[in-house]
């Protein structure tokens, strides 16, 4: 019988990585049948989760394409399908089209522009924490200054920003804010008719910012429609700062915690290549998001069954000691670190160069103005947010000398 595994508890939370390095090695592609009696497929090692993020074929993101021609339906018009028409959510031909639709306007160029303003937002979060002498790095540092650059870089108004913050954590944390199926619907539509108002003020006085540019995008004579639109800006403004608050926090946490990393740093630098090995040690995010099986087939030895559910735990995957040597150890001068934090293929995180980018800076900046910043806390007394997808702390108490 198949070993169960804890995968949902807050003390799993605190440290998965023992259970995972059980199901590395027993149960690399292990079945967990849902409370409502479905399948759901976790992989946990670097080659066979490469191999599912890499495989449009078998393993697919839009559920309709599990079903018979003659039983697929095209999506009924609804708040759902407002937030959810989306790359993430599409395959090809879907996905390459919308793809290259937002590849227009989420330019690497637009992304290098901002390392000053990013270096500014920082350094005026950091100047908040040391007048105060103390922090919680999430709520005053990791998690506002990321906000406010994808807000910025989409052209949400500052007045406006923190109120298009709880919306797009109400879609996709409901549960941590204690929301109802009404309540979080009604700040949806909220947030839907909100967008809807500003592509429109786009269309008649475009400006400078990557909204404008995702309305004015086209690709073999195709724009993006309003479900469209909607869904890419709600993605975009997720996960542009979901990643990158995890990113902090985590980071922050492993070098409070190595302070032998951090003393190699201060003398060699090195923040770039510190930070890849921080997003493969404990990085932001936990699986990836869902696939599902297309159709009946055979997957390593294993049988999968259409319409199952596959999760790559991507935080396994980048603890593989197949893939990297001593994978359990914090090392921020590692070489050649090909890891799984922002996916792999053709969903391979389009705000990745954005998340680094920002990881870099603030890490940097953090440690740099705050020398003998250190937790208030044991490490293993931090509580972890629930939920399979991300991993992030719910707080990080600090003071900075």
């Amino acid at each position: 019988m198949t070993k169960k595994y804890d995968l949902f508890s807050p003390e799993f939370k605190k440290n998965p990585f023992l259970t995972f390095a059980q199901m590395r090695r027993d149960d690399p592609i292990y079945a967990h049948r849902s409370p409502s009696g479905g399948t759901i497929w976790y992989i946990t090692r670097f080659a066979e989760g490469t191999a599912v993020l890499k495989d449009n074929d078998h393993f697919v993101k839009d559920f309709r394409n599990t079903l018979p021609p003659d039983a697929k339906k095209p999506r009924k018009s609804s708040m759902h399908s407002l937030i959810n028409e989306n790359m993430l959510f599409a395959d090809p031909p879907d996905h390459t089209r919308l793809r290259a639709l937002v590849n227009q306007a989420f330019t690497p160029r637009r992304v290098e522009q901002l390392a000053p303003r990013i270096q500014q937002i920082t350094d005026e979060l950091l100047d908040g924490i040391a007048a105060v002498g103390q922090a919680d790095l999430i709520a005053d540092f990791a998690l506002p200054m990321p906000v406010r650059i994808i807000a910025e870089l989409l052209g949400i108004p500052a007045e406006d920003q923190a109120e298009v913050a709880d919306w797009s954590q109400a879609i996709i944390s409901p549960g941590s804010r204690n929301l109802n199926y009404s309540a979080r619907k009604r700040k949806v539509r909220a947030f839907v008719a909100y967008l809807q108002e500003m592509f429109a003020l786009r269309q008649q006085n475009p400006q400078d910012d990557l909204i404008t540019a995702l309305v004015q995008a086209e690709e073999a004579g195709e724009r993006l429609n309003e479900a469209e639109l909607s869904s890419m800006v709600a993605l975009l403004l997720v996960t542009g700062h979901e990643t990158t608050v995890n990113l902090l926090g985590n980071g922050a946490l492993a070098l409070l915690t190595h302070p032998e990393q951090l003393v190699i740093l201060r003398e060699n630098g090195g923040w770039e290549t510190a930070v890849e090995e921080l997003l493969r040690f404990d990085g932001p995010v936990e699986t990836s998001t869902t696939r599902w099986v297309r159709a009946d087939f055979t997957f390593e030895g294993h049988q999968m069954r259409r319409g199952d559910v596959v999760r790559v735990v991507l935080a396994s995957a980048n603890r593989d000691g197949c893939q990297f040597p001593q994978p359990n150890v914090l090392d921020v001068t590692r070489r050649d670190n090909r890891h799984l934090a922002f996916g792999m293929g053709i969903h391979y995180c389009l705000g990745a160069p954005l998340a680094r980018l920002e990881g870099q800076i603030g890490l940097q900046t953090l440690f740099e103005r705050f020398p003998n910043l250190r937790l208030v806390v044991p490490a293993n007394q931090l509580e972890w947010r629930s939920g399979v997808l991300f991993r992030g702390l719910k707080q990080l108490p600090t003071v900075v000398c």
